[in-house]
């Protein structure tokens, strides 16, 4: 079998493929694995608002590692997101890439994927391009981690792109890393001025942050809404954010910035995309001298690394037998063929400036974030293509509405994904069947032996699995198309 992309999801399903028996072959276009989950952002919603583990089995047993060897923080509670989880981002390659040797995972990188080879309606293999020029790679299964469903779409299966009625997406940005921060001064200043951690108006789930949450081993906020107002007000800051968002990290004296912004940006437009990466490095070197000039521990600020190509929030949307709902993500609902958990925050970032978001209109400049209180279910339908065979999605393109995709699309819930659609492609090509036609029992029951977290036993509202080292038919929507 064939996995497309070796990012966030792409890795982990590899793994999970490699270790239920298929021979497993990685294509990326990139010389390294982990995609975003490299940039060093750090990881929402591994357990949810209540306590509850919602990340097992592969994932779980990454950070496990890291943790080990002094490279990451343990996940801790968040009131305001459910939970945080550091890494280092080095450190996450390097592990991740040996979790995928040690798996006998081979690999074929620096390769694009091109088109899907199809037979009718089922996906033999992709057309690929790299330095040997195009080649042909078959495969009995493929799995989509391409993050805008390449494969699927090549494939004709049908998508929706962005919002339901005007397509719009969620605007792309560009993580980047700065050393030489004094993190003392910044958070001593933050403790003397609580309103430069004033929570947004569109963040729900909790009360603000206090000077005693800064006492935390590791610090995610959107902060200096005042400083950010008064350098937009002069011209100084351009950048359509209302706040910085400021992550430290488990190297001294490292924070991850996430403060660029470039709306009306198609992932799936190399023209756009070429755009949005000049426009996002710009922005980076603009942050940049702003917090040099204003904010408190940054005097001395240098950049270390930017995100190897800008990050991109939402695209396609593969349509599946079920696809997953706003409603379904708030209430924590399950379902019977439930293969992956996630509990990554509601994180809906304004399509345009001004734009409405859940049916609120506020500043401009804006995220509406809601925590997620109980982690939710997500089906085995929605990683299967409807009326296409040999392919299995992961990742942020799995069938999700533009709203419910606001929660999907965290790496913490990427990687449950990629997992699920591992062992579903595994059993697919070991027993020669299209993966819809896998039982859905034996997909969870070698996801349950991987580690995997699907059910909480004692049922909803209840706090079982908590926090703990890794042993522990729906509405069909017609904006689909194909392009």
């Amino acid at each position: 079998m064939l996995v497309c992309g070796g990012g966030t999801s792409g890795a982990i399903a590899a793994i999970a493929a490699a270790r239920t028996g298929a021979r497993t072959l990685l294509v990326d276009q990139y010389g390294t694995v982990g995609g975003m989950a490299s940039t060093g952002m750090s990881f929402l919603g591994v357990s949810d608002g209540a306590g509850r583990r919602a990340l097992g089995g592969i994932g779980a047993e990454l950070f496990e590692r890291l943790v080990a060897l002094g490279a990451a923080f343990e996940d801790r509670p968040d009131k305001q997101v459910g939970s945080v989880t550091v890494a280092d981002p080095v450190a996450l390659q390097q592990v991740l890439l040996a979790m995928l040797v040690e798996a006998e995972v081979a690999f074929l990188l620096h390769t694009f994927c091109v088109d899907a080879l199809t037979d009718g309606q089922r996906v033999q293999g992709i057309l690929v391009a790299n330095k040997a020029g195009l080649e042909v790679a078959v495969a009995r299964v493929v799995v989509d981690a391409t993050g805008d469903g390449d494969v699927a779409a090549r494939a004709g299966a049908r998508f929706a792109a962005g919002r339901a009625e005007d397509r719009l997406m969620q605007p792309v940005t560009r993580i980047f890393r700065l050393a030489g921060v004094d993190v003392g001064e910044l958070l001593d200043y933050l403790r003397a001025h609580p309103g430069e951690m004033d929570l947004p108006e569109r963040w729900h789930g909790g009360a603000g942050y206090a000077a005693d949450d800064l006492a935390a081993a590791s610090i995610v906020m959107d902060a200096f809404p005042s400083m950010v107002a008064e350098a937009r007000r002069t011209g100084e800051l351009t950048v359509p954010r209302d706040r910085i968002g400021i992550e430290t990290s488990p190297v001294p004296g490292v924070v991850t910035i996430n403060a660029t912004r470039v709306h009306d940006v198609d992932g799936t437009d190399p023209d756009a995309l070429s755009r949005a990466e000049v426009e996002t490095q710009r922005q980076m070197f603009e942050v940049l001298r702003f917090l040099r000039r204003r904010a408190p521990g940054f005097r001395e600020a240098r950049l270390l690394d930017a995100a190897y190509q800008v990050g991109v929030r939402e695209t396609r949307h593969i349509l599946g037998e079920y696809v997953l709902s706003l409603d379904d993500v708030l209430a924590g609902r399950d379902f019977p063929d439930t293969v992956a958990r996630g509990a990554y925050p509601l994180d809906l970032h304004d399509v345009r400036p001004g734009a409405e978001v859940l049916g609120n209109t506020v500043g401009g400049h804006g995220v509406t974030l809601r925590r997620i209180d109980r982690a939710y279910g997500i089906p085995f339908r929605c990683l299967i293509p409807e009326a296409i065979d040999g392919l299995v999605v992961a990742g942020r393109a799995i069938s999700a509405s533009h709203e419910a995709a606001g929660s999907v699309r965290g790496q913490a819930v990427c990687m449950a994904t990629g997992h699920a659609a591992g062992v579903i492609a595994g059993l697919s090509a070991r027993a020669a069947l299209p993966p819809r036609r896998i039982d859905v029992g034996a997909v969870q029951g070698r996801l349950g032996e991987q580690g995997a977290i699907l059910f909480y036993p004692n049922g909803p509202g209840r706090d079982a699995p908590e926090r703990s080292p890794a042993e522990s038919a729906g509405r069909r929507t017609p904006e689909g198309g194909r392009r």
